[in-house]
């Protein structure tokens, strides 16, 4: 079990790595989006079979066109609009008041609020959540559908990638090695505050080594990377692998209220493709706006 569980890890994580860089960007996107699908998915799967009522087609709906908006404007082209910042409002309100509508007209329904509330967990939780890849992504986009040929914004995504999952092989290793005190046993009892320094401790390593990367290799386009220092690197790793952890047990808690070990079988050793996403689930919208607020301004360390 644990030797399929490494064997399917590594291949995952070498063909997402191989896609990053050097995927077109349309396919890209495409690769993105059907990645949340799947995810969106497995998640109505375990709530449809604890008896939540939802709409799983029309929330499916939300989250593809929720990621083609965010792919067809990407913040910078945004602002070219009439509305500007307000873009995403729009859409966002549209999309929602399209699902209550679906709902109000459908006498079927027997528990609207119920129907609609997990219909719209499903959405934020996981297309939401996991569009702040590609804006990561077209990170230094001016142009609609674009995701810069120059890749800075991919190799943000990858550091994103190997920051969370390498906080998730620290904390396995150490956890195995030494675990003794247990960190969430209401949730998940083989988590261990051990684990969880081990965790910290890699994700802040590979933090360091990634951003060093992308300021001393001149065949790497590092993008706002280039502008971190030490601090805030390390800074990076500590916030990417907490927020990686919670992720992990937010998923381990809807698991549990729906008595169900993995989100699918997709994967040999891993179980379902949220199983593996979990952990990146929010980290995206942390680095986004992390870096956000941080470049541009006078780094220090």
């Amino acid at each position: 079990m644990l030797i399929r569980r490494i064997v399917t890890g590594i291949v995952v994580g070498l063909a997402w790595l191989l896609g990053l860089c050097y995927m077109p960007g349309w396919m890209l996107f495409g690769v993105l989006a059907l990645m949340s699908c799947v995810c969106q998915n497995e998640f109505y799967q375990m709530m449809k079979q604890n008896g939540h009522p939802l709409s799983r087609n029309c929330g499916m709906a939300m989250g593809v066109a929720w990621l083609f908006a965010c792919y067809a404007y990407p913040p910078y082209a945004a602002r070219t609009l009439p509305m500007g910042h307000q873009f995403e409002s729009l859409v966002l309100v549209i999309l929602v008041f399209a699902l209550l509508l679906r709902v109000l007209f459908d006498s079927r329904i027997a528990k609207p609020v119920e129907h609609v509330g997990v219909t719209l967990l499903g959405f934020f939780y996981l297309p939401f959540m996991l569009s702040f890849f590609i804006r990561l992504a077209q990170w230094g986009a001016d142009e609609m559908f674009e995701i810069p040929c120059a890749r800075g914004g991919v190799f943000l995504a990858s550091y994103l990638a190997v920051v969370v999952k390498l906080s998730d092989v620290g904390a396995f290793a150490v956890g195995m090695l030494v675990g003794k005190h247990k960190m969430f046993p209401r949730i998940s009892p083989k988590k261990s505050w051990e684990g969880l320094a081990g965790g910290i401790l890699a994700s802040m390593g590979g933090s360091v080594a990634m951003i060093h990367l992308a300021q001393h290799c001149s065949w790497l386009v590092g993008g706002p990377l280039q502008e971190l220092g030490l601090v805030h690197a390390l800074s990076l790793g500590f916030v990417l692998a907490l927020v990686g952890v919670l992720g992990d047990l937010v998923e381990s808690m809807f698991k549990r209220a729906t008595n169900i070990k993995d989100s699918g079988g997709l994967l040999p050793g891993m179980g379902g493709i949220l199983d593996m996403f979990d952990s990146l689930t929010f980290s995206p919208a942390v680095l986004y706006f992390y870096l956000a607020w941080f470049v541009g301004q006078t780094v220090c360390a």
